[in-house]
């Protein structure tokens, strides 16, 4: 639980709170404690991308369609709860907002897969069982979206129903490169939204 500590402990860092500085300070920071202590290092497991098999692909697709087609409809009842995206993504520092997209979708989704579905998932299966980790990982991960997007408690609720869906995908496959691949896909159907609403 390091790692949940670290990211709490950003929060009272006023230039850690912009994207993606938290989240890199926090998997950095969580990464040296793995390397200076011993009993982090021998439990510390490398996560795998997982088996690709038809039926993997077909629940990503499921998830990701899904997962997309529930992005757009919060928007359509909620347009201006995006509006606290550009203030956090450096869309004019990379240049364009396609290139800010791309860059922001990939390593949003990456990084948070590696702390839900990576660092914490296995912290939580190891005292429990693989069902409490995909549930708790869930609602940890819905919790934390009260703020982020979908925001709200029905925001937090529709992203910890995501989580459990990457987290059953992570089960399913053994790894979590399918969820980051499907995150990714959500994350670029936000800043897509984001960006057609004229907020970047």
């Amino acid at each position: 639980m390091a790692l949940l500590v670290l990211i709490i402990a950003t929060e009272f860092v006023p230039v850690l709170q912009a994207w993606p500085w938290a989240w890199l300070a926090s998997i950095a920071a969580y990464f040296l404690l793995v390397a200076v202590v011993p009993q982090l290092r021998a439990n510390f497991r490398p996560w795998r991308f997982g088996r690709i098999s038809t039926f993997s692909i077909v629940a990503t697709l499921v998830i990701i369609v899904g997962s997309c087609a529930v992005l757009v409809v919060f928007h359509v009842f909620n347009r201006y709860a995006l509006g606290f995206l550009p203030m956090l993504v450096p869309h004019r520092m990379l240049g364009s907002v396609f290139i800010a997209g791309v860059v922001v979708s990939v390593l949003n989704g990456l990084f948070e897969e590696v702390v839900f579905r990576g660092v914490f998932f296995d912290a939580i299966e190891a005292p429990c069982d693989v069902w409490s980790a995909v549930a708790i990982t869930a609602a940890i991960f819905g919790y934390g979206h009260m703020h982020g997007y979908p925001s709200g408690p029905l925001g937090a609720l529709l992203a910890g129903l995501y989580g459990l869906a990457l987290g059953w995908l992570r089960v399913v496959t053994g790894g979590i490169g399918l969820p980051v691949i499907a995150h990714i896909a959500a994350d670029a159907t936000i800043f897509t939204i984001a960006a057609r609403s004229g907020l970047l």
